[in-house]
């Protein structure tokens, strides 16, 4: 949904983005502002003081414990909620100020990763983003955070968008794919549970990567991902070939013994398509 509420910004004349990168905000978020904010909404004074108890947790380094002034608990459960909360204000100040319409600025956000589509100036657009950022107490990673052209394309959600015109049509198309991160990713989860000496039985390994590999092509099966499918694809039988050559002690990867078609006779999951369908529905579906 996300993917593609931002595609559909993208043509509502849109030229570039500004990829913005949080420098370390995870431990920058001011307490004393943090809790304003969560006071909007929490009342409770016993449920806020085990609030401000959980932000102050201190953390053990060298024996010693060192009480936090600034920052959430890095790998708390909770982490995420606080600074989501904290960010929130961000998104408030930006619609309260006009800047979608006075700097021709849309802002996206996911947690700390946030992108200004820009019709209008984009420098005028980070001054102004900054300039919040900087009244929150946070700042920019300048290395990371850059103004890109559609044309050259950015990541974003694990979403790779790319303008150029449609082989079709010839017309100027928003495109969408699985970025290069998101796809080195998935490779290295099954390389990690695949490997060819494996002391598992066809039928677990088949079941292993099925079960990752499913929720991921659904994830991407609404863009244009056909060739990373593929190419997944590709990979995942390659690395069964090895894993049943080694086990039958036999040399080589197996393209003789073991074709494609033999494999999804075995049960191997087919991704090529992108139609990969949950069995059952999820606890979304039933909302």
């Amino acid at each position: 949904m996300a993917s593609l509420a931002i595609r559909d910004d993208l043509y509502r004349g849109a030229w570039g983005v500004v990829e913005i990168d949080l420098k370390r905000y995870f431990t920058s978020i001011p307490h004393d502002k943090l809790l304003v904010l969560i006071q909007e909404r929490v009342v409770d004074g016993s449920m806020l003081k085990l609030i401000k108890q959980s932000l102050k947790v201190g953390v053990a380094y060298a024996g010693k414990i060192e009480p936090t002034r600034v920052g959430v608990p890095q790998g708390s459960p909770i982490a995420p909620l606080y600074s989501n909360i904290y960010l929130n204000l961000l998104d408030r100040v930006w619609q309260s100020r006009g800047y979608p319409q006075q700097l021709g600025a849309t802002m996206h956000r996911y947690a700390d990763d946030v992108i200004l589509v820009c019709r209008g100036n984009a420098q005028q657009a980070l001054q102004a983003f900054e300039a919040i950022a900087q009244r929150m107490e946070l700042s920019l990673n300048r290395e990371k955070t850059r103004i890109t052209r559609l044309a050259d394309g950015f990541d974003f959600i694990g979403f790779h968008f790319v303008k150029r015109r449609s082989g079709r049509s010839g017309k100027p198309t928003i495109y969408i794919q699985p970025s290069q991160t998101a796809q080195q990713r998935i490779r290295q989860k099954i390389r990690q549970i695949t490997s060819r000496r494996a002391p598992i039985s066809p039928n677990e390994w088949l079941q292993r990567i099925s079960l990752m590999v499913r929720g991921w092509v659904n994830y991407y099966r609404h863009t244009s991902a056909s060739q990373a499918f593929r190419r997944l694809q590709h990979f995942i039988n390659t690395r069964f070939r090895r894993y049943l050559s080694y086990r039958s002690k036999r040399r080589g990867f197996g393209w003789d013994r073991y074709p494609d078609w033999k494999l999804y006779a075995m049960g191997m999951i087919y991704i090529a398509s992108g139609l990969i369908k949950y069995e059952n529905r999820t606890v979304n579906a039933l909302r």
